[in-house]
């Protein structure tokens, strides 16, 4: 739909493939302060870093052991995270450009710095930060660009530092007062986030993240340490320190079609209006857009949308409704044909595809279960029919971490949505505790999660089979699935004395056993909380005596 000419592809090509970038060296310093042997290594490390601020930057992990140490409190998890990555068991440890080196200070020095600056590196970073208006909230930019073609994996850090704490007293027993660059907060996560790979020179990403400041000693000497590595070698690809100017964009006409709002996986109406987000990724203000849009291989379709967004600033886009067939296989199709009435500068991020299959088909018996979370009071649902009509609803609910069920009997045949509703705009997962919702039609699951922002949609198909009861939808159910939290194991006894339920791990290991002597036809509920089970697949199997039932369960992290 969009191409390059050929000779701009080998010109570009030409210029970026073999212009790799200046390598900054990340130390990654695990101390504490009540370890007594790394006073003088800190001290070692301090007067080193100071003198060499164009080779070597530093993040300092303060661990939990072996004593006190009030800067491992503000944060212990982030850093358990670092540690358990990296696999020791004592400090003062080094981590010298994540693989490089890895050990007690003692064991690197200038001249290891210097043979690893001298590798170029395929990767340029510049960051930004800007604290808000209250003084509560860090929001902090990074631009990621390849400066020569990469492969395999890649995560992305922005390390939220405090670069110099004072304690009148030594905080904890080793009489250290003075500590520099301090870990506060890991962004995105404690894992970071994963970049598009391979990334071929010129290509780039932009990573926008927030910190609510918590426990911060001098907002004054916030500052961020931004660092890529590849996740299983753990080698660092570039690591920076932040800038003082704003950064640069790339490009000079640049818009990125960020994530479609509104489009979900399957669908039984056959007309919709698709929205999506978009950024300006360049350095000229967007004023307009032509934008193409097309269904399968319908009618391309035009929008033109006007208004005025700075660098970096967003705004989302509604299209008009576009009508399509509905087949076994479709995809929708939104890309930019002009921005300011000129070509875009950088197509990659131009183009959002998104493919949805037919609804389920279902009967008219249907189930809603939802667990509330910790503000149960911004939980509603509903169902509608395709007039747009509320045929059956719920919430908002008075009750935190209690499990709701709800059972209808739908009026007629017709193309339902269900949708969820989150006031606080979080979901049900998971700053606010771990919840679940669940739509059901006999043993067919039609929609299942926890995390999603202000709400989250599916839509279901019913045909009428002339069933005027309820299905037995709790035979043995695993909700919610996949799982990060509290895990619910549902079943009916069906007056079997004795039901033995083992949950069994990946290397086969039985992770849960349970025998469960019961004479009642009731359902029984079991709840596990699986914070502590390594994420992956779990099998679940129900064994009543007569037969065994396998569930397969996914625990994320």
């Amino acid at each position: 739909m969009k191409k390059l000419s050929l000779l701009t592809l080998l010109i570009t090509f030409t210029l970026l493939s073999y212009s790799q970038s200046q390598r900054m060296v990340l130390l990654e310093e695990f101390t504490q302060a009540s370890c007594g042997p790394c006073v003088i290594p800190n001290q070692t490390m301090h007067t080193l870093l100071e003198a060499n601020p164009d080779k070597i930057t530093s993040i300092f992990y303060h661990t939990s052991w072996p004593g006190t140490d009030p800067m491992n409190a503000h944060n212990p998890t982030d850093v358990s995270a670092k540690v358990s990555y990296y696999g020791f068991n004592s400090v003062p440890h080094s981590q010298l450009d994540g693989n490089l080196y890895g050990g007690h200070p003692n064991g690197w020095n200038i001249n290891t710095v210097n043979a690893r600056y001298a590798v170029p590196s395929p990767l340029s970073l510049s960051i930004n930060q800007q604290l808000s208006a209250g003084n509560d909230t860090l929001f902090v930019t990074m631009l990621v660009q390849a400066t020569a073609d990469i492969s395999g994996p890649m995560s992305a850090y922005m390390a939220v530092i405090e670069k110099y704490i004072h304690f009148n007293s030594p905080p904890g027993s080793n009489g250290e007062k003075d500590f520099y660059n301090v870990m506060k907060k890991l962004l995105p996560t404690k894992t970071g986030i994963a970049l598009p790979t391979p990334m071929y020179s010129g290509e780039y990403v932009i990573l926008e993240s927030y910190w609510a400041l918590a426990n911060v000693y001098n907002i004054s000497e916030l500052s961020i340490v931004g660092f890529v590595q590849n996740p299983t070698s753990k080698e660092m690809l570039q690591s920076a320190n932040l800038l003082e100017e704003p950064i640069t964009a790339p490009h000079t006409n640049d818009v990125e079609l960020t994530a479609f709002n509104n489009m979900i996986d399957k669908y039984c109406r056959t007309s919709f209006s698709p929205k999506f987000d978009i950024r300006n990724n360049g350095n000229t203000p967007i004023t307009s857009l032509a934008i193409k849009y097309q269904v399968n291989d319908g009618e391309v379709l035009n929008y033109n949308w006007t208004g005025n967004l700075a660098f970096l600033e967003k705004s989302e886009i509604e299209l008009p409704a576009v009508d399509f067939d509905l087949l076994g296989e479709n995809q929708l199709n939104v890309y930019v044909d002009q921005i300011n009435q000129v070509a875009d500068d950088y197509h990659k991020n131009d183009t959002l595809t998104h493919h949805f299959t037919p609804a389920l088909l279902t009967t008219r018996d249907i189930q809603v279960k939802i667990r509330t979370d910790n503000s149960p009071e911004e939980v509603s649902w509903d169902i509608r029919n395709s007039a747009g009509e509320v045929v059956f609803e719920g919430g908002p609910y008075t009750t935190p971490n209690l499990v709701h069920t709800h059972e209808t009997v739908l009026p007629l045949d017709d193309c339902y949505e269900f949708k969820v509703y989150d006031a606080g705009g979080n979901g049900l997962c998971c700053t606010n505790g771990t919840g679940f919702y669940s739509l059901k039609s006999g043993s067919q699951t039609i929609a299942q999660g926890t995390q999603f922002g202000s709400e989250v949609a599916a839509q279901f198909d019913v045909l009428s089979v002339g069933v005027n009861e309820l299905p037995a939808n709790t035979e043995f159910e695993v909700y919610p699935n996949p799982v990060n939290g509290q895990l619910f194991i549902e079943f009916a006894a069906r007056n079997n004395p004795k039901t033995k339920v083992n949950v069994i791990n990946q290397q086969g290991q039985v992770v849960y056993t349970n025998e469960i002597t019961t004479a009642s036809e009731k359902n029984q509920k079991i709840e596990l909380n699986t914070k502590s089970w390594p994420a992956g697949i779990y099998m679940i199997n129900l064994d009543n005596g007569n037969r065994i039932v396998t569930r397969k369960l996914s625990v994320i992290k």
